[in-house]
């Protein structure tokens, strides 16, 4: 029999990620502590596990958070 040469043939020998960077984990996440800051006027507040702080407004200008 012939072996194909064609696409399809591979051995699945992909790298794949392997430095734990992935979505949502790895070295890169944020974790349960940490600040939420204003883009704008640059207030800070106390981030807050389970609430993202881009759905939070700055107290003092209503910009939305971002994560520090």
């Amino acid at each position: 029999m012939f072996r194909g040469r064609g696409r399809g043939q591979g051995r699945g020998g992909g790298q794949g990620r392997k430095d734990g960077s992935g979505r949502m984990g790895g070295a890169d996440a944020a974790g349960p502590d940490g600040e939420c800051v204003c883009p704008k006027c640059g207030h800070k507040v106390q981030h807050v596990a389970g609430q993202p702080c881009y759905e939070k407004k700055c107290p003092e200008c209503g910009e939305a958070m971002m994560r520090a």
